[in-house]
């Protein structure tokens, strides 16, 4: 699965791709993941697929973190 982080007006959206409920805002890049974390864990049944989207969303903030 793919995580889609877009740059918005007020801020940023970050989304799983091909799941329309799987989306959420923040006002930087790293609130948007870790709020798009709370809605996986809400909306996914299936523990596999939470701990994949998990995996990826740790990594994309660990990235934002070496780049800052």
């Amino acid at each position: 699965m793919k995580v889609e982080l877009a740059r918005d007006k007020d801020g940023y959206t970050a989304k799983i791709s091909g799941r329309k409920n799987l989306f959420a805002f923040g006002f930087t890049k790293q609130e948007a993941l870790e709020e798009l974390s709370g809605v996986v864990e809400l909306e996914l049944e299936s523990v596999q697929e939470i701990h994949q989207i998990e995996k990826k969303i740790e990594e994309l903030l660990h990235r934002l973190a070496d780049e800052g």
